[in-house]
């Protein structure tokens, strides 16, 4: 007997996989030829497509004693082709490789599939996208079953009912474009042998204007993909991208795409979302994912080297704990200084009057030499660093997180280092640790590096989440250290 299929809450209308196809090639002549091939479309790789046959090959010279150098390349906007199943395909933004004149290679950054035909020319436009991005509802905080009745004891009615939220849905709206969050769902209940349900987060985002599938890609749903991995300390993938274009009917159009559109995730379970920790709910927090979202793009916009460093750290995986401490401390010192700007500019004014009073005075009583050194070493600047950074940062932060990094082995180390009397300031004992490893004069353990590089991207995320307008208590969640 064969298993029970997985109830699927959102179906595509394309899948994964390798595909025969006839692939509209540009030719010499300012036409297409149609040259048959495979596209390949896999998780987390770029789209590929191989091409068979008669390919419009660059000779030197025609005839029976044509010559030609290989491999020849050209670079393409948008290469078309029809699947062996009459759908369609455009793959865009790639490179077309000959490497001998019976086979050639494409590589895209993107592949677009539809029942549609798509223009050989130019971008297809679409004015609303649905995706799927991982951890996006448990940032958003609620679950679509309500209410469940069953029978708990002997004698209850032999009835099973679940309550879908009737309110299970968020929408928000601002400067011409709009997102929806929402569960879609499907049901199995007519078979007499099975009654289940199954839900699948789906986030819906339209634009007053039409965008390409790269503008949609790079403009709205990179950044949503980069804010969520910030949200839930880990990086998230976006599971699948369908394009819907408003014409006489709508055209469902799977997007693939080089950054990881392809993993199955079309349904959640209880589980998975726990297994995700958000700082932020937006449910709970009364928080707008499009008012986070803006705030995202403007620090961005604005350069703000906290989002500059680890924003796009936050996507990324498998980090040696050298560079990831290195990075996380060098966001930190970043913001700081971002964020006090004009008192650095104040500062600086101050210190130049200040110096040059003390190289005035040093002229006349050093001798040549002794000025000569005093002018070159002494520094131009007021000191901003580091050390400033952690000071001002673990003094907001829960006393908590000071008390975890002191505890740890790295700083106990660097502790044990220090000759002078009393204890070394925790965030001197960091900055100790950072410019131990920049200068290359020593090193640290792997694993202690690890505990710590844990505690201070607890501490990050919680600056990134204040400086996207989340609330305290949000603020707090980022840096609560998560149970084992």
């Amino acid at each position: 007997m064969k298993p029970a299929k997985e109830a699927a809450a959102v179906k595509l209308p394309f899948e994964a996989g390798e595909y025969l196809i006839t692939w509209q090639v540009p030719d010499r002549n300012g036409s297409h030829a149609g040259i048959p091939g495979l596209l390949t479309v896999e998780q987390g790789k770029y789209p590929t497509g191989i091409l068979y046959g008669d390919l419009p090959i660059e000779w030197v010279s025609e005839g029976l004693t044509g010559v030609a150098s290989f491999p020849q390349r050209h670079d393409f906007d948008v290469l078309t082709g029809r699947l062996s199943s009459g759908a369609h395909v455009a793959l865009m933004n790639g490179e077309l490789n000959y490497s001998f004149p019976g086979n050639g290679r494409a590589v895209g950054a993107f592949a677009a599939l539809s029942l549609d035909a798509f223009d050989t020319s130019e971008h297809r436009r679409c004015a609303c996208i649905e995706l799927q991005i991982e951890g996006l509802e448990s940032v958003v905080g609620f679950a679509p079953i309500s209410h469940v009745k069953m029978p708990m004891k002997a004698g209850d009615e032999p009835v099973w009912q679940a309550t879908v939220e009737k309110d299970g849905k968020f929408a928000w709206s601002a400067h011409g474009q709009s997102m929806t969050f929402s569960y879609d769902y499907t049901v199995r209940a007519l078979d007499g042998y099975e009654f289940r349900m199954a839900f699948g987060p789906v986030l819906r985002l339209s634009s007053e204007e039409p965008l390409t599938v790269v503008a949609w890609w790079l403009e709205r749903v990179r950044p949503p993909r980069q804010l969520i991995s910030l949200l839930t300390g880990a990086p998230r993938e976006v599971r699948y991208l369908l394009a819907v274009v408003a014409e006489v009917r709508p055209v469902r159009t799977v997007i693939r795409c080089s950054a990881g559109t392809l993993h199955t995730y079309l349904s959640i379970q209880r589980a998975a979302v726990e297994e995700i920790r958000s700082s932020v709910s937006l449910a709970r927090d009364n928080l707008s994912l499009l008012d986070l979202l803006d705030a995202w793009l403007r620090q961005v916009a604005a350069r703000h080297p906290l989002f500059e460093t680890y924003g796009a750290m936050a996507t990324v995986a498998d980090q040696h704990p050298r560079s990831r401490f290195l990075l996380l401390l060098q966001a930190l010192e970043g913001s700081h200084g971002f964020e006090n700007r004009a008192k650095h500019e104040t500062d600086k004014e101050q210190f130049g009057t200040k110096r040059e009073g003390v190289i005035s005075r040093a002229r006349e009583v050093l001798d040549k030499a002794d000025f000569a050194f005093i002018s070159k070493n002494l520094r131009r600047e007021a000191l901003q660093g580091l050390d400033a950074a952690l000071a001002d940062l673990l003094k907001r932060l829960p006393h908590e997180v000071s008390e975890e990094l002191a505890q740890s082995e790295l700083i106990r180390a660097v502790r044990k280092e220090e000759t002078g009397k009393g204890t070394l300031p925790l965030h001197t004992a960091l900055t100790r640790a950072r410019n131990t490893l920049s200068h290359g004069s020593g090193s640290f353990e792997p694993q202690h590096l690890v505990v710590v590089a844990d505690i201070l991207e607890r501490a990050v995320r919680s600056e990134a989440i204040r400086l996207l307008g989340a609330p305290l208590d949000a603020q707090k969640r980022a840096v609560e250290n998560p149970p084992r």
